[in-house]
């Protein structure tokens, strides 16, 4: 198997391992109640295992030197294990919410950091096609478990299933780290980006992050209040549940799609296409219109948010280099750990203090300005070559020669 071949397997099944955790919702209420947690506990596991996932991608993407792939995709079956492993024999909140929400949100950022890391050496011609397979293994785990899950819950009960989920998590994982390319593959990789990673500058990823959270917090609300806009819209519970199930299909599309997409039209005219269908679409939710025209709209922002997902991935790389991606995108990727807790407690204050439409009209239009703002900065800053090397000064000094020889 090619180098790219092996990161693709490797990337796409340690992100479909851990991308379980979004089907944490499964469960919850059953763990809660079992342990004797309130509703307001499952929130705050949940909540807790993004903001420890963004952090320890912040954290690995600092490592200088960088670890292999292989030792931290390990780290990564070890510590997933353990987290799902002690909370299906909790007996308290406490417990629960050190397995799922510290240890398994831990691996979380530990196995995509990696994934990640991995597409972004892919060759620039076919990075954003290489970044959308990896990336969209992410959202699969909750879509496969979603079919399954409830009728598996029900019959096995909350523990048996977590047990099991562990187990199967945790082989996932070591199995990416065998498939994982090793450290001559690596080596060779870092030797054509260059001997060693030029410094990033903070402009350029703080465009890159209100990018990428002006991009999600639209649909990270939507995500959140999904059968409440749905019902809103005048759905009944059945489509509300097919408004649900095609956002995540949407979502899944979109991160395929998009990064195929881009590799043909440009990362930045793929971002910004992403932007305008996700306020096209939120603003079409907050207005009467027919069942058909309200399950195309979460189709579409499902479709955009998979996008932004994975071209924000693909856009670091070609801005910052092979080298500097680490240490860039996990600084960027905090941006989805702060629109993923800020948007849907938002939402909530929006949709009760002003009504539906306006909240939906108001969520689409903040986040949404300073995105395009900043993408058409960095669309003008400093862009990179064909090759995906760090961004080059825009002039370099000349020197200018006489027309003619002195003394003449």
């Amino acid at each position: 198997m090619t180098a790219t071949g092996r990161t693709v397997a490797a990337g796409a099944t340690a992100n479909l391992a851990v991308g379980t955790l979004f089907a944490w919702s499964l469960v919850a209420e059953q763990a809660a109640a079992d342990v004797g947690a309130t509703g307001a506990v499952t929130s705050a596991v949940f909540a807790t295992a993004i903001a420890t996932f963004a952090v320890t991608l912040l954290a690995v993407g600092r490592l200088d030197p960088q670890p292999p792939s292989r030792f931290l995709l390990v780290a990564a079956a070890v510590v997933a294990g353990a987290g799902l492993g002690l909370a299906a024999v909790s007996q308290d909140p406490v417990t629960l919410w050190f397995g799922v929400g510290l240890l398994f949100g831990a691996a979380n950022g530990l196995a995509y950091g990696v994934a990640a890391g991995m597409a972004a050496r892919a060759p620039a011609a076919r990075r954003g096609a290489v970044t959308g397979v990896v990336v969209a293994a992410y959202a699969a785990g909750p879509i496969l478990l979603g079919a399954a899950g409830p009728r598996l819950v029900a019959v096995e009960g909350w523990r048996a299933c977590v047990g099991g989920l562990a187990v199967v998590v945790t082989v996932l994982l070591l199995v990416a780290a065998g498939l994982a390319p090793g450290d001559q593959d690596r080596h060779q990789w870092d030797e054509k980006d260059g001997a060693a990673a030029e410094p990033v500058g903070r402009g350029t990823v703080l465009l890159l992050w209100l990018v990428f959270a002006g991009g999600v917090a639209p649909a990270l609300l939507v995500f959140a209040h999904a059968l409440q806009l749905a019902a809103a819209r005048g759905l009944g519970p059945g489509a509300s549940g097919i408004a649900v199930s095609v956002l995540a299909a949407g979502n899944l599309l979109g991160r395929v799609g998009g990064g195929w997409l881009s590799d043909s039209v440009g990362r930045v005219p793929g971002l910004a296409l992403a932007l305008a269908a996700t306020g096209i679409s939120v603003g079409v939710l907050a207005t009467d219109v027919p069942p058909g025209v309200v399950l195309t709209a979460f189709t579409t922002v499902g479709v955009s948010y998979g996008t932004v997902s994975v071209l924000i991935v693909a856009v670091t790389t070609d801005r910052v280099g092979v080298r500097a991606f680490p240490r860039a995108y996990g600084w960027v990727f905090t941006a989805w750990g702060c629109a993923g807790l800020i948007a849907p407690v938002a939402g909530d204050a929006l949709l009760g203090a002003g009504g539906q439409a306006r909240a939906l009209i108001a969520v689409a239009a903040l986040p949404l300005l300073p995105a395009a703002l900043a993408l058409l900065a960095l669309a003008r800053l400093n862009p990179p070559n064909v090759n995906g090397e760090p961004p080059r000064p825009a002039t370099e000094p000349r020197v200018e020669l006489p027309s003619t020889p002195p003394g003449t």
